[in-house]
């Protein structure tokens, strides 16, 4: 009993240490792992949701823009086809006092070659307006 008493004041004592784990240190455990795939698997889902949902809002405002622009030029349109056609007649009934008058017939020349004009370029605008949604698909 003695030598007991001797080898605890010398520093030894009998007691047992707290086991370590028997499993390599740098080995995960599997649920853990699990875990941390599910997570980035989740992450990776949800940037993919929102960055769709991002990318369809974009689309549909575009579309909206653009259904509320061809129907501003389709009045627009509308109202330069009218006022070129009320011009022609109006060139039509005055026939012979038009033509007496130089300065005259070349105004309403100058003017209808600006509304024909205006008109080319709105037709064009409205052409590309319409194919930008089913370019959009």
């Amino acid at each position: 009993m003695e030598d007991r008493h001797l080898g605890f004041l010398k520093g030894h004592h009998d007691e047992r240490r707290p086991r370590r784990r028997t499993g390599s240190p740098g080995r995960l455990n599997p649920l853990i792992a699990l875990l941390f795939v599910a997570l980035w698997a989740g992450m990776v889902y949800g940037g993919y949701y929102y960055a769709k949902q991002y990318f369809d809002q974009s689309i549909q405002n575009v579309q909206q823009t653009n259904a509320v622009n061809v129907q501003m030029l389709e009045a627009r349109l509308d109202t330069l086809s009218a006022d070129l056609k009320e011009i022609e007649n109006a060139l039509r009934s005055a026939g012979l006092t038009l033509s007496n008058s130089d300065t005259t017939q070349k105004e309403l020349n100058k003017k209808i070659e600006k509304l024909d004009k205006q008109l080319q370029e709105l037709e064009r605008s409205l052409k590309i307006l319409k194919e930008a949604p089913n370019a959009a698909r």
